[in-house]
């Protein structure tokens, strides 16, 4: 249990503090400016203010809702994450990819509850092909769906096989055991 905490600590310490860096490195080079384009549009360094969730769904909720949803029920779901991250008996690959939805969840409620939005600044798709374009995000979102993708892929891991070992001799109740 204790490895298990140790991981989920550095791994949240790590993603919450480059998550908080770089809002606020967003907030104060990119605020008030326009985006910042790269590679013909498929990167876009712009700044935003979400309210809501992903792609801002639920920002027209009523503002006593929104932060009892996002920011209360968020932190409380979160809480339950972090007891089950530790007290869970699964490998360190489990571990790892829980942390980094909890480290995500934690930069953006740190955000949530401070501010009452969250700061996105990045942005991937190519111009014209709608489905290959991303929602404005944040470094907190990176680390929420890297988690979730380690565990697919370990979901569709097979389990390691035990290492078969070798069989003692079977020895009759009549035969005797030399010993040294």
């Amino acid at each position: 249990m204790r490895q298990r905490f140790v991981l989920m600590f550095w791994i949240c310490l790590i993603c919450v503090g480059l998550d908080q860096i770089t809002k606020i490195q967003a907030t104060a080079h990119l605020a008030g400016q326009p985006p910042l384009i790269f590679w013909g549009g498929a990167v876009r360094l712009q700044y935003a203010l979400n309210t809501g969730a992903w792609g801002s769904m639920g920002s027209n909720l009523p503002d006593a809702l929104r932060a009892g949803v996002f920011t209360w029920g968020v932190g409380l779901v979160l809480l339950a994450l972090a007891v089950y991250t530790v007290r869970q008996q699964e490998t360190r690959g489990i571990t790892a990819a829980l942390s980094l939805i909890l480290a995500g969840g934690l930069g953006n409620l740190i955000d949530r509850a401070l501010y009452g939005h969250v700061v996105d600044f990045l942005y991937l798709g190519l111009p014209g092909v709608r489905w290959l374009q991303t929602n404005i995000f944040n470094i907190a979102d990176v680390a929420i769906m890297a988690g979730v993708g380690m565990m697919v892929v370990l979901a569709f891991k097979t389990p390691d096989k035990p290492v078969a070992s070798k069989p003692e001799p079977a020895v009759s109740p009549d035969e005797e055991r030399i010993e040294n």
